[in-house]
């Protein structure tokens, strides 16, 4: 099916109220880019939201991803990120933002694509800016990515009710200046 049938079959899927708002995820910002311009030239709704992979950790983009020898279509890289700052029409919805639990439990290691020295930088500035504010580093993760310049989403998923009150305390947790531009500029 080409990105024209694509977008298409999705704008009669509005049209026919069986769908509200048009997202995307895991694909290349070069093709999410591609569909929106094809809608938008034929008059009819394009993609709004787009959900890919995003923390406040940054993955190595020089590894092959499990699809593409390119990396990984699925995680917020360099590009995308300034595709959505140039875009206000698109909001990112991330999901794994708290990397299943690797920010605040021993017994789940991060992954080889955060095996650099950004992530020993960032992972220290974190945990300052959590031992500062008396919260827990997932809720500092959450609050960077909710009040952060973009519009994020963090979409998190809790496997008890203590998770899940940790994360919702995040909504009310609110990040200095200083502290988020100390987070920023980390690594």
């Amino acid at each position: 099916m080409s990105l024209a049938e694509t977008v298409e079959g999705f704008a009669e899927l509005v049209a026919s109220g069986f769908v509200g708002l048009l997202g995307v995820s895991n694909h290349w910002a070069w093709r999410v880019e591609r569909a929106r311009a094809l809608a938008l030239g034929a008059g009819l709704p394009g993609y709004e939201v787009l959900q890919y992979q995003y923390s406040y950790l940054r993955p190595r983009a020089d590894m092959p991803g499990r699809r593409s020898v390119d990396g990984s279509a699925g995680v917020a890289s360099g590009d995308l990120l300034s595709y959505l700052r140039s875009s206000p029409g698109l909001t990112l919805v991330a999901y794994s933002p708290l990397l299943s639990g690797a920010y605040v439990r021993p017994d789940k290691p991060l992954g080889p694509e955060f095996s650099h020295a950004g992530t020993s930088a960032r992972l220290a500035v974190l945990r300052s800016v959590a031992a500062e504010m008396g919260a827990t580093s997932n809720q500092v993760v959450l609050a960077w990515l909710m009040g952060g310049e973009l519009p994020v989403i963090p979409l998190v998923g809790a496997s008890s009710v203590a998770q899940l009150e940790e994360s919702l305390a995040a909504v009310d947790l609110e990040l200095t200046a200083d502290q988020r531009a100390r987070l920023d500029s980390a690594g």
